[in-house]
């Protein structure tokens, strides 16, 4: 498969250690040269973010970039980044103060972002956020699916 991204997400659970399997969907989409190490970080609304090293490279150059050094300290402090690798069961390893700050106790969702990462989610949270639980919430997904990627004079034929 030859992606320029993560796609999809998916569900899995957390054992008493900290460990979560890393979603097959995911590991299909990894190319040979990705290898199974990444780097974990808080990320935004008390989720975490799952990096490839590669793209956590690029977010570090957007942050030194920034005119802003101090701020820029700070922030790459908060975001409490470590290294994870995939055990020989495709399980990473979730550091405690990390789980902890995402509200992550017995499941996690792997839902894409921006590029190479993931942002792990607490299930709750993201349904809150993300799901479609109401009729008004699929028509607003509808509307907006029509708005996009579809050629002149479709909508007219809906």
């Amino acid at each position: 498969m030859s992606l320029s991204r993560f796609i999809g997400k998916a569900q899995t659970a957390i054992d008493g250690k900290g460990r979560s399997s890393f979603p097959r969907e995911f590991r299909r989409q990894l190319g040979p040269t990705e290898g199974n190490e990444f780097v974990v970080a808080c990320g935004p609304n008390h989720t975490l973010r799952l990096y490839l090293t590669s793209e956590f490279d690029k977010f570090m150059a957007e942050i030194d970039a920034l005119k802003d050094r101090q701020q820029a300290e700070i922030f790459r402090n908060q975001l409490e980044a470590t290294t994870v690798e995939m055990d020989g069961q495709n399980r990473i390893l979730i550091p405690k103060n990390l789980l902890e700050y995402a509200g992550l106790t017995t499941e996690v969702v792997y839902a894409a972002d921006r590029g190479w990462s993931l942002d792990l989610w607490n299930p709750e949270r993201y349904n809150a956020k993300y799901g479609k639980k109401t009729e008004e919430d699929v028509t607003a997904f509808s509307e907006m699916f029509y708005k996009l990627g579809l050629p002149e004079g479709l909508d007219d034929k809906r």
